[in-house]
């Protein structure tokens, strides 16, 4: 995908040491290591939080719940109802 817009960071200097210091030991560009942050901090987070939520919504649905049926369910809402 090509690179197409601009963002401008400000770093103080002990940051931006590190970076160049990565970045030389990784052989990329500092360019490339912000967007490999950016990647994994937000966009990869994003995915993640979104497949743990269909993995709860599954495990919902699989549930197996006793419910009592028509009668008794209007005697526990009438009781529930006189205790308030």
């Amino acid at each position: 995908m090509p690179l197409t817009k601009r963002v401008m960071v400000l770093f103080d200097a002990d940051r931006y040491k590190k970076l160049d210091e990565e970045a030389k030991q990784r052989h990329c560009s500092k360019g490339a290591l912000i967007r490999e942050a950016v990647e994994k901090g937000i966009l990869q987070k994003g995915e993640a939080s979104k497949s743990e939520r269909i993995e709860a919504a599954r495990r919902l649905i699989s549930m197996e719940e006793d419910i009592p049926d028509w009668d008794e369910m209007e005697k526990l809402i009438a009781r529930e109802h006189l205790n308030e």
